[in-house]
């Protein structure tokens, strides 16, 4: 695989619209093999955008497992040569981060800031406390005071000692392991009720499940509980895999079933089930809401329902009314059908009426000429009696002479 400096030279020549000279280094480097060359060249052809061609190498590198650093620097490229700054252009958070060029060091993703003022912003210049796990060297203690305002009453934690020193003496920095539950309780208890808990600690397992378990309960009433880094539940190395048991995000899993515990049979878990007022799931973040939850119930409103009427009529009169409502359409769609029966049968007939109409002169002739024949044979029937009676007296007369 490329090494680092030929993977920045590849990058920068997107970067600087040589897209050529980037398909060259490809063909012609001798530190790739034939199989590395195919899966490289294919992101560069497939696209002439630099921000596609970009995250596209990321993409053959995170699936060929080679590099996890290379292809988070491919995906760096991708956000500034496309349009992840813009969209991220308005976020006070990410405006911060981004121009914070010296000082103390701030280390995040920055998908994250999004998420950050989607739960944080309610709490902005507002007297809150706020506790944060992993402070490294007190450099997102400086970003959460100038978020919050002075107002903010900022506590880190951390297992070495080195960051209490390079923190700002402003912040409360306290030295334990975050797997220590009574240390945790002793933090809560001398600087909580936190308001919003940030665990950005050691990323472990235990680490995360450990200090959600043991500081939720102790989180105030409407508070915000916001884990990071939750994709080292996917990491072999922090003993994770998708759908393996023990990790962080099987553990959270967990919570949504709780979260819908009113609905299942048996007892309710009074914290996680009475005060776990939602989860939400992101890439790599889990934030839970804390609020103390009234039994759930359901409602019926629309008709005539007060004061003192019991649900159980309500649902009968309910039943009625939609059986009154099934019954007035079933009366109104045989009403129109008896209509339309009515609106055939007078079709038929005016139509029949037409026809008739129309064979009226054909009938008047055919009478006339009816009446004409019916006259010519009487004239007929008369002439034949007179020469019936003319022969017959002839015949007498001669018959009466030969005597």
């Amino acid at each position: 695989m490329f090494s680092a400096e030929s993977l920045g030279n590849l990058l920068l020549s997107l970067a600087t619209g040589f897209p050529d000279r980037a398909k060259n280094l490809v063909l012609t480097s001798e530190e790739l093999t034939d199989e590395e060359r195919k899966v490289l060249w294919e992101p560069l052809s497939a696209s002439d955008d630099p921000a596609v061609q970009a995250r596209g190498l990321g993409d053959a590198i995170r699936q060929g497992g080679t590099n996890d650093f290379f292809a988070n620097e491919c995906y760096r490229a991708a956000f500034y040569l496309g349009h992840g700054v813009e969209e991220l252009r308005d976020n006070p958070l990410f405006q911060y981060f981004n121009s914070h060029r010296a000082g103390r060091v701030l280390d995040k993703w920055a998908h994250y800031f999004p998420i950050y003022t989607r739960h944080f912003a309610p709490y902005r210049g507002r007297p809150v406390r706020i506790l944060e796990i992993g402070i490294y060297r007190g450099g997102s203690l400086d970003m959460w005071r100038w978020y919050f305002g002075d107002q903010v009453t900022l506590v880190g934690v951390d297992i070495d000692e080195d960051a209490r020193a390079a923190s700002d003496p402003r912040h409360v920095v306290e030295i334990g392991d975050q797997t220590d539950v009574e240390f945790l309780r002793r933090v809560a208890e001398r600087h909580g009720p936190f308001d919003i808990i940030i665990d950005d600690g050691g990323h472990e397992m235990q680490q995360q499940i450990v200090t959600t378990e043991t500081l939720f309960p102790l989180l105030a009433d409407g508070g915000v509980f916001l884990v990071e880094d939750c994709h080292t539940s996917y990491w072999d190395s922090y003993q994770g895999g998708r759908n393996r048991a023990g990790t962080f995000m099987e553990w959270a899993k967990d919570r949504l079933d709780d979260v819908n515990g009113f609905h299942q049979p048996g007892p309710v878990d009074p914290v996680w089930t009475g005060q776990l007022d939602a989860v939400h799931v992101y890439d790599s973040v889990v934030v839970f809401d804390k609020k103390t939850r009234f039994a759930p119930f359901a409602e019926q409103v629309g008709h005539a329902e007060f004061l003192m009427y019991p649900r159980a009529a309500a649902g009968m009169f309910s039943e009625l009314l939609a059986t009154r409502d099934a019954a007035r359409n079933e009366r109104d769609a045989l009403r129109e059908a008896a209509q339309a029966q009515v609106d055939a049968r007078d079709e038929e007939i005016r139509l029949l009426r037409a026809e008739l109409a129309a064979l009226q002169p054909s009938n008047a002739a055919l009478t006339r000429r009816l009446a004409q024949l019916k006259g010519e044979l009487d004239g007929a029937r008369d002439s034949l009696r007179r020469l019936r009676r003319s022969d017959g007296s002839s015949i007498w007369r001669r018959r009466g002479g030969e005597r």
